[in-house]
């Protein structure tokens, strides 16, 4: 059934409570006791149409928002100027009806008959409105002024309708939409929700005859096995009340869970009221067809049946389930079965053109998905609850218990929620399962709370010993005699010592506070004394030496000359030679770099031109390593050596010093000026 619906059943409305009072009962709808048709026999309902009344059986149409009734030139004899009445095809259609005679008739013109027009189906009708009430004489229900009323001709509806679909109708785009029956049901407050429930009825049950059950804001939950599996409504404004196929097997003595889906997996079929038959995908009637032995008759388009396979197929004791699901939304399925009573059907003329009445198997190919149709045959297994308010509906098996009582129970709209004391939604009873579930996990919830409980004990009296040792303990030093440690505390004064100590060798730091210890002993020792004795426990004081950094060594600081630059460059380009002695260390003085005053005397006199030198250029040294030694024996910052005294021309006096007279040290051949 359709889910997150307001239900409530006939003992919750007759409470005394102010509000139910507001509340409004379903419109149950009398079937009339009456089987016709010329595609099978149908239980039909009484409806009362105009003013005076004009009494017609209908069936029920879940696609049709208008009420269709056979229009009296339908059963005309002749047409001609008399008119006469073919009065068996008066009664066959369930009462013609004559728009002349209703007072209350308001003429709208002809239109097209658009119903089942994807299934070739069709006509013309005359339309208008007009007074249109439920049941008949001595039943008579709720009646509805300017409702839409459709006439019709064309035998491709042998039968009129009440349809209970709540779309208004639209006759042009410069009118205002027409309501639909239930429409205005609901709004003059006849029924408590745009709601129906919904089944064909049967008369082939060995129990007996079941009619068919019409329910208006409501549906009977005595007719049909519940389940949990709730249908939206397809998007499709035409095919609304569309379900999944996911399987179809056959079965009967002879074969078990056959598969007639062939390779699909699933497809979708529209429910219709307003037609008989069942139209499947052709490759699936093919299917049914070689499992049952169906011919296909041409002509007709019918799978006609023969006294012979229908001797057979009722010894077989065959039948087809259909499992509906929504694949897209949840793995839930329901399956109705048909047996093959359910397509054991009677057609007569002139339904497909037949000539004399015969029985067949009401399948139809269908070519194409707006197709495929779900029709009176299958409903007459399955009960159909749709909610229009909530858009959604569900599917039932029926349940067949003859005679039993009726149990209606009223889907209310949510406008009533307010008057309501409480929702009563109907709910499944617990499975087995969520049974178990419950019971384990409320033994588990139990078996917790019982372990704490002992746990709480159980820490509770260990609390208890430990709070009793630590009594005894403090019984021990305060009881009879006093402490030997507090004994000697009270002699010293205010200032702690050790026991075993002299006054004159007491110390400031305080010993640690222990708890005598009492060691296993024998009984008979136990009169023995055995006083408490401490070691000394005089810590050392602890002595720093006195802590000097030390006088930080720094080299002497001045300005590199050209020939020291160079030296760094030489020992960054040519590398450093490990055996060298350095020059400078960091941690010695180095002694003052400043040259004594040049006296008159240190100067000696030379020639004027450059002393002979043989193979040595000032400029260029003797090895490519020459670089690497300038730094040993460097005399470059020594004194100079003393010179001869005065007495050289004065025209030498000015004459440079070369830096290779008289030297023999390779080392500063380098370098052709010095500063």
């Amino acid at each position: 059934m359709p889910a997150d619906l307001l239900l409530v059943s006939p003992p919750f409305l007759s409470g005394s409570l102010p509000s139910l009072a507001l509340l409004h009962y379903p419109v149950v709808v009398k079937p009339d006791q009456f089987w016709g048709g010329i595609d099978g026999f149908w239980s039909t309902f009484m409806i009362r149409v105009g003013t005076p009344t004009q009494f017609h059986r209908v069936v029920v149409s879940t696609a049709s928002q208008q009420t269709w009734t056979v229009y009296e030139l339908g059963c005309k004899s002749n047409l001609t100027i008399t008119n006469k009445l073919d009065g068996a095809c008066n009664d066959d259609r369930g009462y013609t009806y004559n728009d002349t005679r209703s007072t209350s008739w308001k003429r709208r013109g002809y239109y097209r008959l658009w119903l089942e027009s994807s299934l070739d189906m069709g006509g013309n009708g005359l339309y208008g409105y007009d007074n249109v009430g439920l049941g008949g004489v001595g039943e008579e229900g709720p009646t509805i002024k300017n409702c839409t009323v459709g006439t019709l001709i064309s035998s491709d509806f042998w039968l009129g309708h009440l349809g209970v679909n709540p779309k208004p109708t639209n006759f042009t785009a410069f009118s205002e939409p027409s309501p639909s029956f239930m429409t205005y049901a609901f709004e003059q407050k006849m029924i408590p929700s745009v709601s129906f429930g919904y089944t064909a009825g049967v008369r082939y049950r060995e129990e007996g005859t079941f009619l068919g059950s019409l329910t208006l804001g409501g549906y009977d939950a005595s007719r049909f096995i519940p389940n949990e599996l709730s249908f939206g409504f397809s998007p499709d404004n035409e095919r609304d009340l569309v379900v999944g196929v996911v399987g179809i097997t056959a079965n009967g003595a002879t074969k078990k869970n056959l598969n007639l889906m062939g390779a699909r997996e699933q497809f979708t079929m529209f429910i219709d009221s307003t037609i008989a038959e069942i139209w499947l995908p052709s490759d699936i009637c093919d299917l049914v067809a070689k499992a049952f032995n169906l011919k296909y008759n041409n002509a007709t388009q019918l799978y006609l049946v023969d006294d012979l396979l229908h001797d057979t197929l009722l010894a077989e004791n065959a039948s087809i389930t259909f499992s509906l699901g929504q694949r897209a939304v949840t793995n839930k399925t329901v399956d109705i079965t048909l047996p093959y009573a359910a397509f054991d059907l009677t057609a007569k003329p002139p339904f497909r053109g037949l000539n004399t009445s015969s029985r067949y198997f009401p399948i139809r190919r269908g070519n194409q998905e707006k197709q495929f149709v779900f029709g009176r045959t299958f409903l007459q297994e399955a009960y159909l609850i749709v909610d229009w308010e909530r858009q959604n509906f569900s599917v039932s098996q029926l349940t067949w218990q003859y005679g039993a009582p009726q149990n209606i129970t009223a889907i209310y709209s949510n406008e009533y929620a307010h008057l309501l004391p409480k929702p009563v939604v109907l709910k499944k009873p617990l499975g087995t399962g969520a049974i178990i579930g419950i019971a384990i996990g409320g033994g588990f919830s139990l078996a917790m709370v019982v372990c704490g409980i002992i746990w709480c004990i159980c820490r509770k009296r260990r609390q208890k010993r430990k709070a009793k040792r630590n009594a005894q303990y403090a019984t021990q030093g305060d009881g009879t005699g006093k402490d030997a440690t507090t004994e000697k505390f009270q002699q010293v004064g205010d200032t702690p010592a050790s026991p075993t100590t002299k006054e004159e060798e007491t110390t400031n730091v305080i010993p640690k506070a222990e708890l005598p210890a009492d060691s296993v002993r024998d009984g008979k020792e136990e009169s023995l004394p055995s006083p408490t004795v401490e070691v000394e426990n005089n810590e050392r004081q602890i002595f720093e030496m006195p802590g000097d950094f030390p006088v930080r060594q720094e080299a002497g600081g001045r300005q590199l000359t050209e020939k020291e630059s160079m030296v760094v460059r030489e020992r960054i380009y040519n590398g450093v030679d490990p055996n060298e002695t350095p020059a400078v260390s960091p941690l010695t003085e180095e002694p003052p770099s400043r040259r004594p005053p040049l006296l008159a005397s240190d100067v000696t006199m030379f020639n004027r031109s450059m002393p002979s030198m043989t193979n040595v250029s000032p400029t260029t040294p003797r090895t490519p390593r020459d670089g690497a030694f300038l730094e040993a024996g460097d005399t470059f910052f020594q004194p100079p050596v003393p010179r001869g005294g005065r007495g050289v021309a004065d025209d030498t006096l000015l004459s440079p010093i070369s830096p290779l007279e008289g030297s023999t040290d390779t080392s500063r051949r380098r370098f052709s000026y010095e500063s």
